[in-house]
């Protein structure tokens, strides 16, 4: 593997956005919540980059923990070209999370877990202030170079679906890998095993890993925990069984019978 890149982190509340050096500007990829403007901001200041050196914003997928503050910063520096995947562009303008009947947590605990979440933090809606592509945007269709967007930056996008339909990551040709949430480093205890915590469809997210692996990813620096080595997705590949998912969908149903539960995801 080459020298590692320059990636500044901006820790959010359970969100990590990253900046990348791209020439006389920066590439940010995802935002946090909107209620985490002043975080966010504070986060710049600590690593000394200013709103207006953001060139590109690259938006891995539509959830509200991603995509949160995108109108915000979009109205603090209009001059920043937003990058989304093409099946992105209607989901971010909906404002909410779109789920496949087929999506659902990864296995019972993280799904207690997170129902126990849902009944305490009230702002945890899965809505986000809806985000208008503007015709200065970039739309993503297939694995695109950087080099070929104006963005000074040695790697690729591609197309790392599962988690969510629209969903993209960037490969830096040194072997890092920005991942949004195509892996996680987060709730290991509980059984994740690398996987984000839902996906919508488990077979597609594996294929999105094995894509992951064969276009070169080495260090992996997902949303959500820390930086891991890409031998953790090749170890824990197939590990998850659709059998033992908690489908959103029978958790609308038991909400409909009894109160409890919520259909929604990290």
């Amino acid at each position: 593997m080459r020298d590692a890149m320059n990636i500044k982190t901006l820790k959010l509340k359970v969100t990590n956005a990253y900046l990348v050096r791209a020439g006389g500007k920066y590439l940010l990829v995802d935002t946090g919540y909107e209620y985490e403007w002043s975080l966010f901001c504070h986060r710049l200041v600590e690593v000394g980059v200013q709103m207006n050196e953001i060139g590109f914003l690259l938006l891995t997928h539509h959830h509200d923990d991603h995509t949160g503050l995108a109108t915000r910063l979009v109205e603090a520096n209009p001059a920043v070209k937003v990058i989304l995947s093409r099946q992105g562009q209607a989901l971010l303008a909906s404002g909410k999370h779109f789920h496949t009947l087929e999506a659902g947590y990864v296995n019972r605990r993280i799904g207690w877990l997170l129902a126990l979440k849902g009944r305490f933090d009230k702002k945890w809606t899965h809505s986000f202030p809806p985000y208008q592509a503007r015709t200065s945007d970039i739309l993503i269709d297939g694995e695109t170079r950087l080099e070929t967007l104006g963005i000074p930056l040695a790697g690729k996008i591609i197309e790392t679906p599962g988690h969510s339909p629209d969903h993209i990551s960037v490969v830096f040709d040194n072997g890092d890998c920005l991942a949004g949430d195509a892996a996680a480093n987060f709730l290991q205890w509980a059984g994740a095993n690398y996987c984000v915590i839902s996906v919508d469809d488990l077979d597609q997210y594996y294929a999105s890993w094995q894509k992951l692996i064969v276009s070169g990813a080495q260090r992996i620096f997902p949303s959500h925990g820390k930086p891991f080595s890409v031998e953790a997705l090749q170890q824990n590949l197939g590990r998850h069984k659709k059998e033992n998912m908690v489908l959103f969908r029978r958790k609308a149903d038991k909400t409909a019978d009894d109160g409890a539960g919520v259909t929604s995801d990290l």
